[in-house]
């Protein structure tokens, strides 16, 4: 009669060695696993630019981290791509979410990184690690669309509502990333330094 052996694994330099209670290929229930560390890899974002007129639409929030005296900064509503989701799917999700539009004439403007251990100025609930790409689109209110701010954007507790911002004004307040100031401060189509493939077959 054949008798059976455990095999004993070898711990790599790097890799944890955890015990679970499920099962597992070649296991038993309660026996030592090794796994390997898991990565951080960026996040991918979409944002939007709204514009009507001669304003943009911002998310308004008020925290210490503000380089304004009245302690508000404003930045662009959007969020994370779910997997298997188009970013410009990502992006009509996202901003019905958090404002409440439909939007129209949707077409990708800017690609921005944003890596937060090189920045001094960051949201109190910011993670320190975080490492964020970001696809910014400009795009039009769908006609007979309203906006509606619903609080608490994920990520941004200290969000206080929508504001629609006249261009005039993009200079005088914290807007982030700052390089918005000067690409949305006039109404005009601007030539983008990459080709966007849209998913095809």
């Amino acid at each position: 009669m054949a008798t059976s052996s455990k095999v004993r694994w070898q711990v790599p330099s790097g890799y944890h060695n955890l015990t679970s209670g499920g099962h597992f290929p070649g296991g038993e229930r309660g026996e030592s696993v090794t796994t390997k560390p898991r990565k951080r890899k960026p996040g991918f974002t979409v944002r939007a630019a709204i514009e009507q007129e001669d304003k943009i639409l911002f998310l308004r929030a008020r925290d210490s981290s503000a380089a304004s005296e009245d302690g508000c900064w404003y930045f662009l509503p959007g969020g994370h791509v779910d997997h298997g989701e188009s970013l410009e799917s990502a992006l009509r999700r996202e901003i019905l979410e958090e404002t409440g539009l439909e939007i129209d004439q949707v077409r990708p403007a800017f690609l921005r990184e944003f890596i937060a251990e090189r920045h001094q100025r960051l949201s109190p609930e910011m993670p320190a690690d975080l490492h964020v790409i970001a696809l910014i689109y400009r795009c039009q209110v769908a006609a007979g669309s309203k906006e509606n701010f619903v609080h608490g954007v994920d990520g941004v507790e200290a969000t206080e509502d929508l504001e629609w911002v006249p261009r005039a004004s993009l200079a005088n307040l914290d807007i982030r990333p700052p390089h918005l100031k000067q690409v949305l401060a006039e109404n005009s189509e601007i030539e983008s330094a990459i080709e966007f493939w849209a998913e095809d077959d």
